[in-house]
Formats: C-alpha cells, sequence, structure tokens
C-alpha cells in the first residue's frame, strides 16, 4: 500500500482513478458521492481515495479531532442505500504510517457491474444524491451532483456491464456465470437463450482415473470428457471436465500447484507429489465451474460454491479439498502456507497414515490423499 502512494504521489496529481482529501468527509453523502463517481470511471483497475493528502499533495495526516471511519461504517452505509439490482460497490479501507502520518487509503475495486446509482435519493443537510442519476469522474473531476454523467462515459458502462467490449472468449466466462439463461437439450448441447451465437457442445469420454489421487482412490474412478465452448460454431475453447457417475458430482478439471514432488532438488526431499487444487474467481475454469454447480439443482445454495466441493443432489460420499480463491495474491499466499505446512505433516505424516491404514497398505496416491485432506483441514 506505501508503494502505490508513493507512485499516486509522484503522478503530481489527481487523477481518473485516485483523489486525495485532506481528512475524511464530515458530510456522509459527500463520501457516497465520490465512491459512485470513482465506481463508475472508465478504466481497467482499481480506484482509490487517500485521506491525509491534501490537494495540493502534502502529506499532512489525519487529525483525531476530525470525523472518522472505520471499514465497517463505510460499508453499513452503503448497504443502507438502495442501489439498483443491490449492487453496492465494493471497497477496502486501509490505514498506514506514511513518512510519518497516519493516513487511510479508501480502494474501491473495479468489478464490471456499471452503472452504479441509487433508485431512492439519498439527502444528508445539504448533501442530495437523486435517484436514477449515475455519476463519474472526467480526468481529476467527479460529476456534479446536480448533474450526470456523460452519454458516451454512459454507453461505455452499459457495454462493460454486458460483455460488448470484450472479444468472444472473454465474454465467454460472463455468459457462462449467467447460468440461468442457458438452455440445455438434455443430451449433449446448449445455447445461451440472450444470444445463441454462444453454445457448448459436450465431447464424448476421453478416460477413466489419470494421475492424480483424487482420479484413483475414492469410491469411484471420475470419467472426463471435453466442453468444447463455441462462438458461430467455432471452437473459442475447450476445458475437461470431471464426472463423478454415481455421486452425481460434476466439476471443470481444477487447476493445479505443483508445490513439491519427487526428485525436485528443492530441499524437501519429497517421496510424494505435494500440490494443490484450486478454482480461481475471474478464470474461464472458475465460470464453468460456478455454471455447473448452479444448473444442478433448482434452488441455488451456499453449497454449490462451497469447499470441500460435494454433491449437491445426494448425501456426499466424496468431497474434495480443492479450495477456491479470488485472486493471485491467495494464490500465492496458499502457496507459501503448503510450504509452511509441509514440515508438519511430515513430523506426523506416520501416525496419519497408520490411523487410516492401520494393516500398512497404502501407496503413494493414499499418501497424497491424507496430505490434501489434512493440510484442507489446518489452513480453511
Amino acid at each position: 500500500m506505501e508503494h502505490l502512494v508513493n507512485q499516486l504521489l509522484l503522478s503530481g496529481r489527481e487523477g481518473l482513478w485516485w483523489d486525495f482529501k485532506q481528512k475524511f468527509h464530515e458530510n456522509i453523502a459527500a463520501l457516497v458521492h465520490d465512491i459512485l463517481c470513482m465506481a463508475n470511471v472508465i478504466h481497467d483497475g482499481n480506484r482509490y481515495i487517500v485521506f491525509g493528502i491534501s490537494d495540493s499533495l502534502e502529506v499532512l495526516g489525519l487529525s483525531q479531532e476530525d470525523k472518522s471511519y472505520s471499514q465497517a461504517d463505510i460499508i453499513n452505509h452503503l448497504r443502507k442505500l438502495a442501489f439498483s439490482e443491490h449492487n453496492v460497490p465494493n471497497i477496502q479501507l486501509n490505514a498506514l504510517v506514511y513518512k510519518g502520518a497516519e493516513i487511510a487509503v479508501l480502494t474501491i475495486f473495479n468489478e464490471r457491474l456499471k452503472p452504479y446509482y441509487l433508485t431512492q435519493e439519498f439527502r444528508c443537510k445539504n448533501k442530495l444524491i437523486r435517484a436514477g442519476v449515475v455519476y463519474s469522474r472526467v480526468e481529476d473531476t467527479n460529476t456534479p451532483l446536480d448533474s450526470c454523467a456523460n452519454p458516451s462515459d454512459l454507453k461505455a458502462m452499459w457495454s462493460e456491464r454486458f460483455g460488448l467490449d470484450l472479444s468472444a472468449p472473454k465474454r465467454f466466462s460472463i455468459i457462462l456465470e449467467d447460468s440461468e439463461n442457458w438452455i440445455y437439450d438434455g443430451v449433449d448441447k446448449a445455447y445461451y437463450a440472450v444470444d445463441p451465437d454462444f453454445t457448448i457442445e459436450i465431447g464424448e469420454l476421453e478416460y477413466e482415473g489419470g494421475n492424480y489421487w483424487w482420479q484413483n482412490v475414492l469410491v469411484e474412478q471420475p470419467k472426463q470428457y471435453n466442453y468444447y465452448l463455441k462462438y458461430k460454431n467455432a471452437v473459442i475453447e475447450e476445458l475437461l471436465v470431471v464426472h463423478y457417475y454415481k455421486e452425481n458430482l460434476k466439476i471443470p478439471f481444477p487447476d493445479i500447484e505443483f508445490i513439491t514432488y519427487p526428485e525436485a532438488n528443492d530441499g524437501f526431499e519429497a517421496d510424494f507429489y505435494c500440490d494443490f487444487y484450486y478454482f480461481q474467481k475471474g478464470t474461464l475454469v472458475y465460470s464453468l465451474f460456478k455454471h455447473l454447480r448452479e444448473i444442478e439443482t433448482a434452488t441455488i445454495t451456499s453449497r454449490a460454491l462451497a469447499s470441500p466441493i460435494s454433491s449437491q443432489i445426494k448425501p456426499p460420499i466424496i468431497r474434495l479439498p480443492f479450495f477456491i480463491i479470488g485472486n493471485d495474491s491467495e494464490r500465492l499466499q496458499l502457496q507459501a502456507e503448503f510450504k509452511e505446512k509441509y514440515n508438519a505433516f511430515m513430523l506426523n505424516r506416520n501416525k496419519l497414515l497408520e490411523s487410516r491404514f492401520p494393516d500398512g497398505n497404502y501407496n503413494r496416491w493414499h499418501i497424497e490423499r491424507v496430505f490434501s485432506e489434512w493440510i484442507f483441514e489446518q489452513l480453511v
């Protein structure tokens, strides 16, 4: 965060997606207005309001005598407002000491939910945010409260909202997650009702079993086949799907991080493959995962996207210890935690294996399963 503030100050000005405030807003409506303007900016990245730095870029710090907000305060205020389709801007507030001064950085995360606007007006003292009005920024200036965003920006916001600014491969990720608008023929094809040029074709069986423990040592070996994602009948992407038929459990083949393995020469001296399996939000694989889980049942529940991953249709026997993560930072953090926990597992390995396999009859896949399930319990 300190590096970010450095970079913003080095720009020597305020800009389209960053702003400086000497102190927090006295009027909550003024803060909401700033958040709305930032959330609706046409910019492929997050937006920032830095408190404790003046318009002239002087680092003054925040005074304890002035109005202050916590992250919870801001989130609670936003949730009380009538946002269109209940799409509330996603924010995070970080406090830090910068050059000896206490400052705060409000991050407004970039999400493809623009335009953000209220369906009921919000007034606080002399500030009025009008219903149905979209506020944004031009260069370093907010849309005034008595005005609205310009038509070209509004067009760009709606284009982004519906994925019209994206290429066909990138649009597929958004379209897959709109699971309720997909029509399946009950055999091996589906089309997107909003735009039938987008289709799915389910391929024939590729193989059973595989190279990983979860393909070999559970109550059944999954079948694997391809989902062909097509646009105007051209194959845009080909994704492998894993299907436990008896368990009624179907998911895309997960992404894999290889932590260590035999002959890795990394100091761990492993005699088994130490991997973690995951679905990362914002990827096409995750979008297909979400799609498959949501079309399985008439009512979507929290269990659909929860981990460990198990059948939603029957009492589960198989529970896959796969992680669901939000971004690259979480993935790198998990990678580091796996390495930290590896030695702890090795200290307890014999005891864990003896409790599961008292006859000593186990192989490398069994060890990898025990490791995966043990570390999942440790980290989730």
